[in-house]
């Protein structure tokens, strides 16, 4: 089977690099020792693909338009577009990942055994794994070449998981439906036997591989451990004897690194790994490793290389170096443009920082206008005339809307509807606008899923558009000292989502004197049904602001599939990974520049006329009352959202200087090693595209026509009964399709055949074994397009290979496919039938907007690169996409809270940003295990102990202080979550339980309002997750398992980590703050402060929240919201729960002093 996209790299002009020197005798700083251990693969002819340690600067070339001096070296040859593209985007890159895997292979030595792996993994884990961390006697380092540190790197911590909650939903047919992961086999397909060995009929996958399960039996310490589990090794593979390492925290940007295999890496005899050349490295690096011998030649550096300080290169087997690319810089450079600095400077006169404000009254649609009079058509619309372009939701009659809108339109229920509508009555008005801002990846309504930004960081030179960007507005009402201007928190939307669902939380924040603004991210509004559409028409048109809901209507959605409908979010995560990148990066471009927008409401003199009076009010004053409602110069902005928005408010506060203080919900860093490979939500719109297409086969009793309407992901067949439908499933969006090819008989089709399909226009070939009824499953790599041969053979195995399909002579001959043999049962809705439309009476199949008439040759309608799960091939996929995506990573951007310096448009730094991480326990949409990376990266999280303080002064922030360490059993907050299956999050695998009084959050002591009998599954308490912060404190009524004392983590922002004294004073909110301990003597709330917060909401773990419930017995939504609030409202100092641990449950009920 040949590999696709991982292997892109590298398909490079390697060969001219190293073909003149390598045969020579290298001019090397030390000439390879003598010896028979492990040799590191260095094969630049290899093909499909060369076999080079990386990240590698040899897989670079010198460019000066770089401003790292080089750029990543791709071939641009690949058999599909999609694999093509990313090519190109690849060799865009000015360096390597900062995040991203090192990874080596190495060559067996000489008469060992082709059974076991090339090193003596078990030494590895002996001195990696169970150490804290201590580098003193590790066997590689990655070395950074500018401060001699190494770098932080993960072997069998526990840090990274790879278990997935839903492992079978990864497309029909699934043959490793029922292991635990995407990327490391755990099932043996011949045991002892070696490759040599490999029979098709062994082969229960198809990979052409006999398969053996990528474990380490010595990981099974307890009886309570899980077999394809626990005992997974995610830092070797085997199948390539590869050595994976992951950085625990990111490496700097634009810098030179070097990753050195010592002698104490050895192969199963015992003896040293050695290089692949005749120097222990490659001739032109010769500049980077003397620079590594002068870091490993200072003897002072022994608290981190151990005996090999002070050796130079003595203890060296093998090294290589490799240079990071811009990250932080890129989006600095586009914020610095926006007020006139740097290569983007002209975007300061070329995007003035002005808001259209959109009227929101009136009785007709906004894009009809208005007719005459309507100001005095009703008395709804005389009151509305006086102030149109605010919407006051307290007034009466608007109160009366927006409760029937809450419950017909968004479903709310009797608890939800009146915590809602409680919610409201802290709000003043509502105000709604767009503003223009410069769009980098050419047409906002593009269909190109690859589409990427364009532009040079280096001149500024490239292509850039303007996109109208949507935004929804909450106000507080004024009170006490809480008063216009008011300070601003930014609200992310969900993927998928919308700005205005800043109105769902706006009330809380308002409640505390904070304005909420939600913006809509590119490709992203709000779309309703004709129905919805017509409901909340009819409920605001007596209200006199139809204009209002006009305005909050489609925002940045465009039409993606041609059924005339906006499809919001469909191309946001995807497979293409770059579009994906700027995708992001495009959205925080958008947010800085509305900080910037906000922030020039210093008094100046406004464009439009808020008061019907003839004359424009000042910037920002919405209401007209002579002051702006929110913003200008000295009020501070915030940052938080949920799921996406959770990741764009990490990347905010990371990058923007004046937004003070993040709240991230459900975010994450590392979107491709821990997200994409591991969250249910981007199944459909990320991994299926990765996987698939896929040609399968089920009875076609599966898929019964319905007669209410079809779903497009199982789309009802034309088949009869006792048939099987043969069909293709591509990627929809966020969806999958499914589009029916045939329909054959039992004899036709059943176990025990082979089935080979073919890209005919690309000669790629896959294939595979049927089961019962006929059952297969292919994917293969495909161009939209590309034409397709499905030929099955009567018998099973009749290839030499499940690895190029090379079929053997004789093979019986059965059913072929080569054309669309079937029409689809359902015609879906087309925008422009003129342009595209079925016009054979046989009938077509269809996809998007496109007919593929019956009995016309069978095409893919859709690409994908066709990549097995659990194979070399999708672990490559993944470490190179973390790669690319670096740049536009929440955890690239977390160590700029407080431990990298952030600078504002002036050259000046700013003071530490404050930050409370938010994960709510159990995520598997935005797997959790990424934002405790996040909080890792941020300084929020500690992982290594006490005496790291002292001893590895480069890492001092890290250090866990030593009565925490204590109280947690002489452990680690992330050891600590980790062995409570915190990081895991995964409630199937059963680690935890609830106790015998479990049941479900929900009080009837409001007789009136909550009438429901609701009930809590009894497998839900036997697997409920650990609550480990356990802010509810007994009142969640789940009796879920919680430590003595809750971790709830919390650490000064400006205090910088110098020993055990100023370690103390660092984590003195939570110190101080102590569970349970008395308010007087905590926390202060004196200075900002950087930390977690571990959210229980249901005991099998959960995605975010949205709004509360009047009728749970404890509000996780009430107390999460009024936490957030308090926290922006104290400047980023109050963490509620540390300055007064003894009384901080007055949240849930709005009871605290400043909530009355």
């Amino acid at each position: 089977m040949r590999p696709v996209l991982p292997f892109l790299l590298l398909g490079l002009g390697l060969g001219l690099v190293v073909a003149c020197e390598v045969d020579t005798a290298p001019d090397g700083l030390r000439r390879t020792p003598p010896g028979t251990g492990p040799q590191v693969k260095f094969d630049t002819s290899r093909r499909p693909l060369p076999e080079v340690p990386l990240p590698n600067d040899v897989a670079t070339f010198a460019d000066p338009t770089s401003r790292t001096g080089v750029r990543v070296n791709v071939s641009l040859i690949a058999p599909t577009h999609m694999e093509r593209r990313a090519r190109e985007d690849f060799a865009s890159m000015e360096g390597w990942g900062v995040s991203s895997p090192i990874t080596v292979a190495f060559e067996r030595a000489a008469g060992a055994d082709p059974r076991e792996p090339a090193i003596d993994i078990d030494a590895v884990a002996d001195r990696m794994e169970g150490d804290e961390h201590d580098p003193s006697n590790d066997p590689f380092y990655v070395v950074n070449l500018t401060t001699g540190i190494p770098v932080l790197v993960d072997v069998g911590s526990g840090y990274y998981p790879v278990v997935l909650r839903d492992p079978f939903r990864y497309g029909p047919n699934d043959p490793k439906a029922s292991e635990s992961n995407l990327i490391f086999e755990t099932v043996e397909e011949g045991a002892g036997l070696p490759q040599s060995a490999y029979r098709p009929e062994l082969d229960r996958d198809f990979d052409g591989v006999l398969d053996h399960p990528n474990t380490r039996p010595r990981r099974r310490s307890t009886p309570s451990s899980i077999p394809g589990v626990d005992d997974i090794i995610t830092w070797y593979e085997r199948e390539t004897d590869t050595l994976i390492l992951r950085p625990i925290v990111p490496l700097d940007e634009k810098t030179e690194y070097a990753v050195v295999l010592t002698d104490r890496l050895r192969g199963p005899s015992g003896q040293p790994v050695r290089s692949p050349f005749e120097a222990i490295h490659h001739p032109s690096q010769r500049a980077g490793i003397t620079r590594l011998k002068e870091w490993l030649t200072d003897k002072s550096l022994a608290s981190y290389y151990g005996d090999v300080a002070g050796t130079g290169l003595d203890r060296v087997a093998f090294a290589w170096t490799f240079t990071t690319q811009p990250t932080h810089e890129d989006l600095r450079l586009l914020r610095d443009g926006l007020y006139g600095k740097g290569p983007f400077a002209r975007w300061k006169h070329e995007y003035p920082p002005d808001l259209t404000v959109s009227r929101v009254a009136g009785n007709g649609p906004a894009s009809d206008g208005q007719p005459a009079g309507w100001e005095t058509s009703s008395p709804a619309c005389v009151q509305r005339a006086k102030t149109p372009f605010i919407l006051k939701l307290n007034d009466e009659d608007l109160r009366g809307s927006f409760r029937l809108i809450f419950e017909q339109v968004f479903g709310l229920d009797k608890g939800g509807l009146t915590a809602a509508m409680d919610s409201l009555q802290y709000i003043d008005h509502v105000v709604i606008g767009s503003f223009k801002s410069p769009y980098l990846m050419g047409d906002p309504a593009s269909r190109d899923p690859d589409a990427r930004f364009n532009v040079s960081f280096r001149t500024g030179e490239g292509e850039v558009r303007t996109d109208d960007v949507q935004w929804v507005l909450v106000v507080p009402k004024a009170k006490g000292e809480q008063k216009q201007p008011f300070p601003v928190a930014f609200f992310g939307h969900g993927v998928t989502g919308h700005a205005d669902e800043a109105l769902l939380y706006g009330g809380d924040f308002a409640r505390q004197g904070i304005a909420l603004i939600g913006y809509n991210n590119p490709g992203h509004g709000l779309v309703l049904g004709e129905g919805d559409q017509r409901i909340a028409r009819a409920l605001l048109g007596p209200n006199c602001v139809v204009p209002f809901f006009d305005g909050v209507l489609g925002g940045r959605a465009h039409d993606l599939n041609g059924d005339g409908v906006g499809d919001s979010g469909w191309f946001w995560w995807t497979s293409h990974i770059f579009h994906t990148r700027d995708n992001v990066r495009q959205g925080i471009l958008d947010g800085m520049n509305l900080v910037r927008i906000l922030r020039s409401f210093d008094g100046r003199m406004g464009t439009q006329d808020f008061t019907s009076d003839g004359k424009p009010e000042i910037a920002g004053d919405f209401d007209g009352d002579g002051v702006p409602d929110v913003g200008g110069p000295n009020v501070s902005y915030f940052a938080t959202g949920e799921s996406l928005g959770g990741i764009m408010s990490d990347i905010q506060g990371g990058i923007e200087p004046h937004m003070i203080a993040s709240a991230p919900m459900s975010g994450g860093g590392g979107l491709a090693m821990d997200v994409a490979f591991r969250s249910y939500g981007v199944v459909e719109s990320v991994t299926a595209q990765l996987m698939g297409p896929v040609v399968f086969s089920v009875p076609a009793s599966e898929r019964p026509a319905r007669p209410d309407g079809e779903r497009i992901e199982s789309i009802g067949s034309r088949c009869t009964a006792g048939q099987r439908t043969v069909r293709l499933q591509v990627n929809e969006g966020v969806r999958n399709q499914e589009l029916e090819l045939a329909c054959l008989d039992a004899q036709e089709l059943s176990a025990g055949m082979t089935v080979v399909v073919t890209n005919v226009t690309s000669s790629e070939v896959r294939c595979a074994r049927t089961d019962k009824d006929g059952r297969f499953r292919i994917a293969l790599p495909t161009s939209t397009g590309d034409k397709l041969d499905v030929q099955i053979y009567t018998a099973p195995d009749v290839v030499a290979s499940y690895d190029g399909c090379k079929v053997e002579d004789g093979a019986p001959v059965g059913r072929r496919i080569r054309d669309f043999e079937q029409a689809a049962i359902a015609v879906l809705p087309v925008a422009d039938s003129d342009r595209d439309k079925c016009e054979v009476a046989e009938g077509c199949q269809q996809f998007r907007d496109r007919f593929f008439p019956v009995g016309t040759p069978l095409v893919a309608p859709n690409e994908g690169l066709g990549i097995q799960r659990q194979t070399p091939a999708m672990r490559r996929f993944r470490d190179l996409a973390q790669a690319a995506l670096d740049p536009g990573d929440p955890i690239a951007f977390a160590p700029y809270y407080m431990l990298k310096p952030l600078f504002d448009e002036n050259g000046q730094r700013v003071a530490p940003h404050a930050l409370l991480a938010i994960n709510t326990v159990g995520d598997n949409f935005v797997q959790v295990s990424s934002h405790y990376a996040f909080a890792r990266a941020a300084g929020a999280l500690p992982f290594l102990p006490p005496s790291a303080a002292e001893r590895f002064p480069a890492w001092a922030d890290y250090a866990t202080p030593r009565e925490l360490y204590d109280r947690l059993g002489q452990r680690t907050p992330m050891k600590f979550l980790v062995d409570n299956g915190v990081v895991e999050g995964i409630p199937r695998l059963g680690r935890t339980s609830a106790g015998p009084a479990c049941k479900a959050n929900y009080s009837t002591e409001n007789a009136e309002l909550c009438t429901r009998s609701v009930t809590i599954e009894p497998y839900e308490c036997m697997t409920a997750l650990y609550d480990a912060d356990w802010v509810s404190e007994g009142r969640l009524p789940y009796d879920q398992p919680h430590p003595d004392v809750p971790l709830r983590l919390g650490r000064v922002a400006n205090v910088r980590v110098a020993d055990s004294t100023s370690l103390a004073a660092a984590w003195e909110p939570r110190l101080r703050g102590v569970p349970f301990g008395p308010d007087e003597s905590s926390w202060t709330a004196s200075e900002r402060v950087v930390g977690l917060f571990n959210h229980y909401i249901v005991p099998k773990g959960q995605h975010t929240w949205s709004t509360g419930d009047a009728c749970r017995a404890w509000d996780f939504a009430a107390y999460g919201n009024a936490l957030m609030a308090r926290f922006f409202a104290s400047g980023g100092r109050d963490v509620y729960y540390l300055s007064h641990p003894k009384t901080h449950g007055c949240l849930v009920d709005g009871t605290c002093d400043f909530m009355r």
